[in-house]
């Protein structure tokens, strides 16, 4: 019985030194690697801003805007600038992501796919309707296409 508590005692003890081992590894690798990616994730979370903006968006007024031929839409502060935009038939949006964090807008019809800080993509609207759209990484931005 003896000898059964000491063989789980040396198994158990290896495991522990094992990870100790494989954490300083880790922290070895992180500290001597070019890429700095520990660095990275923690600057990528301190840009997604407050908890409001990382649980998927920001309250705010609704805000309009109307175009003909060319309209834009901003991405900033985890809301669609304006939400809702008025076009008339055969307008291009275009959304442009001024927000650190990715985004969509995402319709029925269309999908800008993920746009980084920076980015831009377009979508033509040439039928009347009301075209609800929104962030497919943060649900609660919410926008629309008006066209009359």
């Amino acid at each position: 019985m003896r000898n059964g508590v000491l063989v789980a005692l040396a198994v158990i003890g290896s495991l522990a030194v094992l990870w100790v081992m494989m954490l300083g590894a880790m922290a070895t690798y992180d500290a001597v690697a070019d890429d700095d990616m520990s660095d990275q994730m923690w600057e990528m979370m301190g840009d997604m801003g407050d908890m409001d903006g990382m649980m998927g968006g920001s309250s705010g007024p609704d805000t309009t805007g109307s175009a003909n031929g060319r309209g834009a839409v901003r991405i900033e502060d985890f809301r669609f600038e304006p939400t809702t935009l008025t076009v008339t038939p055969g307008t291009v949006v275009s959304w442009t992501n001024v927000d650190s964090a990715p985004h969509t807008a995402t319709g029925e019809g269309f999908d800008t796919e993920r746009l980084d800080e920076g980015e831009s993509a377009e979508a033509t609207f040439e039928a009347p309707g009301t075209y609800e759209y929104i962030c497919d990484f943060h649900p609660r931005m919410e926008g629309r296409i008006v066209v009359q």
